[in-house]
């Protein structure tokens, strides 16, 4: 593996961020009828424990973004490896993205609407709205968590899903500094391993 410079362009930009690896998430609203939709997003992250936020970007353009500002409400839902056709669903730009019924929780009294099968849930209400290039970045103050008992995350990297694989060991890094006066290669080595 060798990094090497690329374009300084949108598609370079884009190749850079595609060996991200991030969970999965849908945004979940409501619609100006009331029904439950859903936007899949990669761009979530934690901002805070106190006060409890998170982040979400979103493309001012689009109308999930005219949705969370109007309803000042959105859900985080971090989908786990079955999730992979719900992801699929509300990725689909300019589509219907329709929460269907037997999708989602019913008994938690969130004001987002939750996916009951996701591996966690947040529900938050719009703290902030910033301008950033083409997107917002939208700060939730979370009012409400949900988490699973079990289940694997569905995960993104190099344009496609991916799964955790639990069976890869890593050895432990040397403890540094390595003090090497530059004699026998074999006793580096064997303090090395």
């Amino acid at each position: 593996m060798q990094l090497r410079a690329v374009d300084l362009d949108r598609t370079g930009f884009r190749s850079a961020l595609g060996r991200f690896a991030s969970s999965v998430n849908v945004i979940s609203m409501w619609d100006e009828e009331g029904g439950p939709i859903g936007m899949t997003a990669t761009a979530f992250s934690s901002v805070s424990d106190d006060p409890l936020l998170v982040l979400i970007c979103v493309n001012r353009a689009t109308r999930t973004y005219g949705h969370i500002t109007r309803g000042g409400r959105f859900g985080v839902n971090i989908l786990g490896s079955a999730a992979v056709s719900i992801s699929n669903h509300c990725a689909r730009p300019g589509s219907d993205k329709g929460l269907a019924p037997e999708w989602l929780a019913t008994d938690a009294g969130w004001s987002s609407p939750a996916l009951k099968d996701a591996l966690a849930f947040l529900d938050c209400t719009v703290d902030s709205d910033t301008s950033a290039g083409t997107h917002a970045i939208l700060v939730g103050r979370v009012t409400g968590v949900g988490i699973a008992t079990h289940g694997e995350p569905l995960l993104y990297f190099g344009g496609r899903y991916q799964q955790l694989r639990p069976e890869v060991q890593y050895r432990s890094p040397l403890p540094l500094p390595i003090a090497w006066d530059g004699g026998d290669p074999a006793v580096l080595a064997a303090v090395a391993s």
